[in-house]
């Protein structure tokens, strides 16, 4: 399975990849709309890479940020890459960090391969 593919089968909207060397994102875009797309625009388009990076520093991944149904999950499946996942989800707080971590280790396992 393929990146595009695992946004597809976990309904992901939007995945912003970061290449820690080069500190840049690679987006991209599935056919799913966000029901708001304030937390991307904070997190990736307003903030940039720096941002994130420092906002990640002595956190322990995957982090969840929330904006209404609106999620991102950010993982770190390889040392110099961190992906965020932008999603909508109605979930209960302990579901959506069981959803996270699942995501996460599917995510690890993906980019393993």
């Amino acid at each position: 399975m393929n990146l595009n593919e695992f946004m597809e089968k976990y309904d992901i909207a939007i995945a912003a990849c970061v290449n820690l060397q080069e500190m840049a994102f690679d987006i991209i875009k599935s056919g799913l709309k966000l029901e708001s797309d304030d937390l991307f625009k904070q997190l990736i388009l307003f903030g940039g890479v720096d941002s994130l990076v420092e906002n990640l520093k002595g956190q322990i991944l995957p982090r969840i940020w929330s904006q209404g149904n609106s999620k991102c999950i950010v993982c770190q499946p390889r040392p110099n890459e961190i992906i965020a996942l932008f999603y909508d989800s109605s979930r209960n707080i302990k579901d959506e960090y069981d959803h996270a971590i699942a995501l996460d280790k599917l995510l690890k396992e993906l980019q393993e391969k």
